[in-house]
């Protein structure tokens, strides 16, 4: 009766905060338990971390270097634009380029540079020319070359870093041959197709005015007809030495004599007819210009896919120019000529020849990153074995 009153049951729960303590217990004891084995183990995670790690420091310092030369440019907006306009403008009719100066960049230029830069299309025409410039025994080292542009500020910095040093000249001229020669054709291409659609914009509102002006041109001329057959008036009735003075005698002609009135009318007429002969003029030569505009971007498009620079695109449209015998067109693509010929000799570093010099290897920083890494993976494989071991270990 005894041992029963004092044994607990085998199905009576245990209290909770015993239960807690046990589990907090045990906790600390695994916990010390792990140290133990790390601390056992200790060598082994010495010599796989610390061994491997230093190995790899020695490597990293012993290391070919790599070499790294800075190209600086000042990219303004007007540098890239090259396309005069054509268009007529209210403050300076018959002027070429009035509106065209923009086109090239706006203030996200240095971003636009850089997106044309980094494009899959662009990094293409360069890893290929990186390979195509060595001989056989360098084509690895070139093609490791690293080429990068950002805008950090108001200048446009490419950094370039490859090796051996012997052949970073080659790789520097074929980096700038790329953004300074090549480059370029995205900003005419792009160019091409905005002007092309500035010229059509212009011929659509010449036509979409064209039945107003014709509409008013034939009012005019039935005021003009019935004015001629109106009968004097008494003379008597006009008051002598009036002078009458309006702003627009064209919406005031009413109020004039009618001899008066008839003229003014007449002169509505000439006008209207001009301003349509005008509009016509414009629309051929928008029209012209179109067809012109839509040649050079086939050529552009046809072999932007290759290694087209900019000297390449500008050797064509002289020998254009020489074959147009309609000045306006002439004069047009000798505008266009002229601002090429300032893209190409405006879009040069700030130094011409900047110091070639060791990149920094970053030995200490690899070492670390090696040094954690294994450090993670021994200790995780010193705990994983000790339960391997101890699950292999027979009952006692």
């Amino acid at each position: 009766m005894v041992s029963s009153q004092n044994d607990i049951p085998n199905d009576q729960p245990v209290p909770k905060n015993i239960r807690n303590k046990t589990d907090t217990c045990e906790d600390e004891i695994d916990l010390i338990d792990y140290f133990r084995v790390l601390w056992r183990r200790k060598y082994f995670i010495a010599l796989g971390s610390v061994l491997p790690a230093l190995l790899s420091g020695l490597f990293f310092f012993l290391s070919p270097s790599d070499y790294k030369a800075t190209y600086n440019y000042d990219v303004d907006q007007e540098s890239y634009a090259v396309l005069p306009d054509g268009l007529d403008s209210a403050e300076s009719p018959g002027q070429l380029a009035a509106e065209a100066e923009k086109d090239g960049l706006d203030e996200k230029g240095h971003r636009i540079l850089i997106d044309r830069f980094n494009s899959a299309e662009n990094l293409d025409k360069l890893t290929a020319r990186l390979r195509e410039s060595g001989s056989d025994e360098h084509a690895q080292e070139i093609s490791k070359a690293d080429i990068h542009l950002e805008s950090p500020g108001e200048l446009l910095t490419m950094s370039i870093v490859g090796r051996p040093r012997k052949d970073m000249q080659r790789i520097c001229s074929i980096a700038r041959e790329n953004f300074e020669k090549v480059m370029p054709i995205y900003s005419v291409k792009e160019e091409l197709s905005n002007t092309i659609a500035k010229f059509k914009a212009a011929m659509a509102d010449i036509e979409k005015s064209r039945f107003s002006r014709m509409l008013e041109l034939k009012r005019k001329r039935a005021i003009s007809a019935k004015l001629k057959n109106v009968g004097p008036a008494d003379s008597n009735g006009v008051l002598a030495n009036v002078i009458l003075h309006f702003d627009n005698v064209r919406q005031n002609s009413e109020y004039l004599p009618l001899a008066y009135q008839v003229q003014a009318a007449d002169a509505n007429i000439i006008y209207i007819e001009e301003s349509i002969i005008a509009d016509q003029e414009k629309y051929n030569y928008y029209e012209s210009l179109v067809n012109l505009n839509e040649r050079l971007l086939a050529e552009v498009m046809d072999k932007t896919s290759s290694h087209y620079a900019i000297q390449g695109f500008h050797s064509s449209l002289t020998d254009i120019v020489n074959n147009y015998e309609d000045k306006e067109l002439a004069d047009y693509l000798s505008a266009y000529i002229k601002r090429l010929e300032n893209v190409m000799s405006t879009n040069t570093p700030v130094i011409e020849k900047p110091r070639v010099y060791p990149a920094p290897k970053g030995t200490v920083k690899k070492s670390v990153v090696v040094f954690a890494a294994l450090l993670m993976i021994t200790t995780f494989a010193v705990l994983l074995f000790e339960v391997v071991q101890q699950r292999q270990a027979p009952a006692s």
